[in-house]
């Protein structure tokens, strides 16, 4: 029954796994991985970009080669005081100077590591940058679908009579699109026929590079997906026109 059981538990997780991972959230696998062998691709990457300064080292070695000194002084006399009516050593082992002094710059080390953990997990907890993102880049908040829905929601508030010049406060100061529009740009565009459209794209280039952006409005239903290339096209020239909407015969085959 035992057996039946872990096996059971292995299953569901198994499963679990399986799930995540087609929702683009390989981190389930990652994170294992990265928690073991993840310092060295954390060294190759900081390490050539570590600069030295001499003269910190130098103070650095010369406050603890002074603190060792005085310390083994200290500590040799006052046992010294305490052990001369004792049976025993009479002198302080200068390896227990070493070995203190050692302790001492440890938990110094440590502490400053631990401020610098806990400061570093209330940044990511107090932020609203996600902890995680999706492997597919058009699930992310940035990704080619959050533009098409902040695109169609954008064209909304133009629709309804909000001035493009205030639509980005619009669109920040409603709690179900402040994340979207705190990573997207939303932009207005006119082109060659006069009509107005909406450009919406990532703010992080890298990111732009993989999700690209979205467009909506005249003749659209919904917000349609740009590749980087047309994005970029398009803030080039703004008076340029947009890709043409999907045919019927198109949309009946699935096609874009």
């Amino acid at each position: 029954m035992t057996r039946f059981r872990l096996l059971s538990w292995i299953g569901v997780l198994f499963v679990g796994q399986c799930f995540l991972l087609a929702l683009g959230q390989t981190w389930v696998f990652l994170a294992p991985f990265l928690l073991v062998f993840g310092w060295i691709s954390f060294l190759q990457r900081v390490l050539p970009e570590v600069t030295f300064s001499g003269r910190a080292i130098a103070e650095a070695l010369g406050v603890t080669g002074v603190l060792a000194v005085g310390a083994h002084v200290f500590l040799r006399r006052l046992w010294r005081q305490r052990r001369a009516d004792s049976p025993g050593p009479s002198e302080w082992p200068a390896r227990w100077s070493v070995m203190l002094v050692a302790a001492m710059v440890l938990l110094f080390t440590a502490t400053m590591a631990s401020v610098g953990v806990a400061h570093h997990v209330g940044w990511m907890m107090s932020g609203r940058v996600p902890l995680t993102r999706s492997s597919w880049p058009q699930w992310n908040i940035d990704g080619s679908r959050s533009a098409g829905l902040l695109c169609e929601t954008a064209l909304t508030h133009v629709k309804a009579g909000t001035p493009t010049e205030r639509l980005s406060l619009k669109l920040l100061e409603d709690p179900e699109t402040r994340a979207r529009a705190e990573a997207l740009h939303v932009v207005s565009r006119v082109s060659e026929d006069q009509e107005r459209y909406l450009l919406v794209f990532p703010r992080d280039p890298r990111s732009r590079e993989e999700a690209g952006g979205a467009y909506c409005g005249p003749g659209l239903e919904r917000a349609r997906p740009l590749d980087a290339a047309a994005v970029q096209a398009w803030l080039a020239e703004p008076g340029r026109s947009p890709p043409p909407p999907p045919s019927p015969e198109s949309v009946q085959r699935g096609l874009p």
